[in-house]
């Protein structure tokens, strides 16, 4: 399966792209869209709906879980 994929220019700061070429030195990612793409689904992740749904019931749990001094 070919998944298509447009071009964007974005502009980062110097630091930015310093510890994205670290993590690809660590071997984390093969190059630097891999590293800006992976950044990109984990923001699209991490700002779903579903994912929201999840932290306030993980809140919910850990007040709980203090209220009544359960480990």
């Amino acid at each position: 399966m070919v998944i298509e994929m447009e071009t964007v220019q974005i502009r980062l700061t110097k630091n930015m792209l310093e510890q994205i070429d670290e993590l690809i030195k660590e071997g984390k990612y093969p190059n630097r869209s891999e590293a800006v793409r992976d950044g990109v689904r984990r923001l699209i992740e991490y700002k779903s709906p579903s994912n929201k749904v999840l932290n306030v019931s993980v809140r919910d749990l850990q007040k709980f879980i203090r209220e009544t001094g359960q480990k």
